[in-house]
């Protein structure tokens, strides 16, 4: 038995719940407490954060414009495109553009290096706040490496670099040869972070990649980095607690992603800074449920005495009358309250047996009538849409054609008229079918044909009726529509040998193939998982689960419905195995089994 089911543990829990309201709203309140300063605490450093980084990334989409106004009008630049190299002219405008950039690089404050590199020449104008020669050969090497980088075409699309021991924002611009570019160097960008003031607190701040390296000078330590690199985005709160378990530290983790630049911004607050005002409540955590238990211990003794003994005689009882003993008589309890249970459930074990037998017969009596029920469904817009193309020919004086639907579609109503019958021949459903698709043929010229494998011996075996002629119309609805090329629909009927619990047994085996767009593969597992429900809205699926639920109430677990798609053709294939049962084993069959309204 589940202890977690029984009638201990639900009073125990019960009592729980009753006693308890205090314990949980101390500790509630503790929790309470300290989530409020860290929401607070990491709000605000989020906030200050984020502010930042808006600053940052408006200051880069500020540099794309500016870089993409030099690329697309600045007169010199595009001059220099054909000016001869080592001319007058050619020096005289490079000395121009030299002189704008130191212009600009004193507006754009944040800016390290701009540049304007000659691809044909291998010539650069650069005007840098730090070492030219090493700026100018990191840009000769980058370009050259890189000289058809689609990446640097992209409005926005920043790069990281190393520019020595430093890493620094990447921005290029390709006009023809010349490419025109500038860095920010990611120190730049970190060193305004320290008005967050967590440095102090034994906390940090710092820029990372997106795969976990340090961009940026910082004073976190390597565990601490590590911690950091692993923080899963997006965040469904605005911080993460994480843990440094080697030096038994927690902190909280903040992080805002760059839109212009693949980094994030990192802050990592130590949480003993701010937790160290709340002691109380942290020895509270600890203690109160401790003495609640306490409390708990002793008074379930006292209602395991007078509660809990009783309860579990009466569950002996019911017990026994699970394993099918309906003699069992309890014993009267003193308490009143047990006294009446007892007596009642007494009463109720007689009772009990006679329900019994009559909620059997009625269970035989839904069955029977879910079964006509499932068995008749059809669907009527088959039949207008009939309707209509007959009428269509008229107008057209197609006669030949209207005889032919008219006397396919008589006797397509003829067999759904018929079919109050329990089982049909194989042969008459597979007819039934061909006047189906002999239908569908004339609503689609020369876009469907079919073929049926059903050897003669097999056409006197019994079959529900509407079996497989609803995983044709499921065929033709699924994977006929929108289709340019024939469309074809294969049906085989066979003998196998199938074993069953030991025991080897003759089967039908149906398939209904076509070649057509086949099962999606989500929906292919759901119907091989028997997940119904989920697309029993959907059509040609409700017909399916009928198929299924009648065979099932006819054969039980002896009938299978087996759903593939065909690798080879793209399309479905849908199988059925029911019982090997001829016709004059069918009847037999039926004089055993009431049939209602019949």
């Amino acid at each position: 038995m589940n202890w977690r089911k029984s009638l201990t543990f639900k009073f125990v829990a019960g009592f729980v719940i009753i006693i308890s309201p205090l314990i949980i709203f101390l500790y509630y309140n503790n929790h309470y407490a300290i989530s409020v300063v860290r929401e607070q605490v990491s709000g605000a450093n989020r906030n200050l954060l984020a502010d930042y980084v808006k600053q940052v990334d408006k200051q880069m989409k500020e540099i794309n414009n500016y870089l993409n106004l030099v690329n697309d009008r600045e007169p010199d630049v595009n001059l220099l495109n054909f000016m001869e190299y080592g001319t007058d002219d050619y020096m005289l405008t490079k000395q121009k553009i030299f002189t704008r950039f130191q212009v600009d690089l004193g507006y754009f404050q944040v800016i390290d290096t701009i540049f304007l590199y000659n691809i044909k020449d291998k010539d650069i104008v650069l005007n840098t706040r730090s070492d030219y020669y090493l700026n100018e050969k990191v840009i000769a090497d980058y370009i050259e490496a890189n000289p058809k980088d689609d990446e640097m075409q992209k409005i926005g699309s920043w790069q990281l670099i190393k520019v020595g021991d430093e890493t620094a924002f990447l921005k290029l611009i390709r006009n023809n040869n010349l490419v025109v570019g500038c860095w920010i160097k990611a120190n730049t960008v970190a060193e305004p972070l320290k008005f967050l003031d967590v440095e102090n607190s034994g906390g940090g701040a710092a820029l990372m990649s997106l795969d976990g390296e340090v961009a940026s000078g910082t004073k976190l330590t390597e565990q601490q980095i590590a911690m950091a690199a692993k923080m899963p985005e997006p965040q469904e709160k605005p911080y993460q607690s994480v843990t440094d378990y080697k030096n038994e530290l927690s902190y909280l983790l903040v992080a805002i992603p760059a839109t212009m630049v693949p980094i994030k911004y990192v802050v990592l607050i130590p949480e003993a800074s701010m937790l160290k005002n709340l002691p109380f409540f942290r020895l509270a955590i600890y203690m109160i449920p401790l003495g609640g238990l306490l409390i708990l211990s002793f008074y379930f003794i006292f209602v395991r005495k007078v509660l809990l003994t009783p309860m579990k005689k009466l569950i002996r009882g019911m017990q026994r009358i699970t394993r099918g003993d309906w003699d069992v008589q309890l014993e009267p309890d003193n308490t009143t309250e047990f006294a009446f249970v007892i007596r009642t459930f007494n009463n109720m074990v007689g009772e009990i047996s006679n329900l019994k037998i009559d909620i059997y017969e009625q269970q035989l009596l839904t069955k029977e009538a879910e079964f006509k029920h499932l068995q008749v469904q059809i669907k009527p817009h088959f039949y207008l849409n009939t309707l209509n193309i007959i009428t269509s020919l008229a107008a057209t004086k197609q006669y030949d054609v209207i005889q032919k639907m008219a006397r396919y579609l008589a006797e397509y109503f003829r067999f759904n008229i018929t079919t109050s019958r329990r089982t049909v021949t194989v042969e008459a459903e597979i007819k039934h079918i061909q006047n189906y698709l002999e239908i569908q043929k004339l609503r689609f010229p020369g876009k469907l044909t079919y073929e049926i494998n059903l050897p003669d011996e097999l056409g006197h075996c019994s079959i529900l009726p509407l079996t497989i002629q609803t995983l044709v119309e499921n065929s033709i609805i699924h994977g006929f529509m929108n289709r340019r090329e024939l469309f074809m629909i294969k049906i085989e009927v066979r003998e196998v040998m199938l074993v069953k619990d030991g025991v080897e047994a003759k089967t039908i085996w149906v398939q209904v193939k076509d070649n057509g767009v086949g099962f999606k593969p989500e929906i292919l597992d759901k119907l091989r998982m028997n997940r119904w429900h989920e697309h029993a809205g959907e059509e040609g699926h409700l017909g399916l689960q009928n198929v299924l639920l009648r065979l099932q109430m006819r054969y039980g677990d002896r009938a299978q419905l087996v759903f593939s798609n065909d690798v080879a053709d793209k399309g479905a294939i849908v199988q059925i195995a029911i019982p090997a049962i001829y016709v004059e084993d069918e009847a037999e069959m039926n004089d055993d089994i009431p049939d209602i309204g019949r």
